[in-house]
């Protein structure tokens, strides 16, 4: 074969490729496993917040809502469910909301927001937050007058992981 001619190039291009995407292939499979422990310990900090001390592991889901960003087992305890809904700022808010084993609400906790004082803060202050911890999986979550947009969407967002849990 001519070192120098079209189907020499072609071949020995088509040989390296293969060659490449078999390592890419391999380095992937040993990866894989540490990459998905990495994304659990970056969230276990936020997810030991309401379930202290528990062994959490990912788990797979489908949300036609749009709103649930993460679901995780909580060995012998629950599930929690990172939500991102959107009130009145338009950044919107993340938070975990967790149901036990037995379908109560086993933890509501904010990660981030950038509501309004005195009204859409509200929904992540100590009265609220005891009105959506006394809940089940069968309940609905409260709006909250002068808070509509922020307990609307907090609302959403119980209704989609409460939709999950419940069709386990």
């Amino acid at each position: 074969m001519n070192r120098e001619g079209t189907l020499y190039k072609v071949v020995l291009l088509g040989v390296l490729c293969a060659i490449c995407g078999l390592l890419l292939g391999g380095v992937n499979a040993v990866t894989a496993p540490i990459i998905a422990e990495s994304a659990i310990a970056n969230e276990k900090a936020n997810l030991e917040k309401i379930y202290p001390g528990a062994s959490f592991s990912q788990v797979d889901y489908t949300d036609d809502s749009g709103m649930i960003q993460g679901v995780y087992r909580a060995e012998g305890k629950g599930m929690i469910y990172k939500i991102h809904g959107v009130g009145y700022s338009s950044d919107g808010f993340d938070f975990l909301l967790a149901f036990n084993e037995d379908g109560s609400v086993g933890g509501y906790q904010v990660l981030a927001e950038n509501e309004t004082g005195g009204f859409g803060k509200r929904c992540f202050e100590d009265e609220y937050v005891s009105q959506i911890t006394a809940l089940t999986s069968s309940d609905t979550a409260p709006l909250l007058s002068g808070a509509t947009l922020t307990s609307t969407a907090v609302q959403k967002g119980f209704e989609a992981a409460r939709t999950l849990f419940n069709g386990q």
